[in-house]
């Protein structure tokens, strides 16, 4: 017959190995959370900053482009349009590809129509 008083001791060391086991993985499942989270802020800081630099550039694309049509009665200008949504932030660089040739083709346009070339 086993002693009940080693029995005991026996299922209170398994009790506590168990719960110091616990207690380690918590402490590392914390750990790993805690990088995740400041990983993860790091990336939200570095899209809040990518995001003010894109939103300053588009503003000042905006300002030239109302800049340049300014005093021609004939050509009303509209408030910058709203953010697209469903753009695709890693297709930056395409997006302005569109833009840019769009863009100086516009003020070729408007530099003809605003000096008349005389025959």
């Amino acid at each position: 017959m086993t002693d009940p008083a080693a029995r005991y001791r026996e299922l209170l060391d398994t009790a506590h190995r168990a719960a110091r086991k616990h207690t380690d993985h918590e402490r590392r499942r914390l750990i790993d959370l805690v990088a995740e989270i400041h990983a993860t802020d790091k990336e939200i800081h570095a899209a809040t900053e990518a995001e003010a630099q894109v939103v300053g550039e588009i503003n000042g694309w905006w300002r030239q482009v109302v800049n340049s049509v300014e005093g021609q009665s004939w050509l009303v200008t509209t408030p910058r349009p709203a953010p697209d949504t469903t753009a695709r932030p890693e297709s930056l660089r395409e997006y302005l590809a569109q833009i840019e040739p769009a863009t100086k083709a516009f003020r070729t346009a408007l530099r003809k129509a605003m000096w008349p070339r005389r025959p």
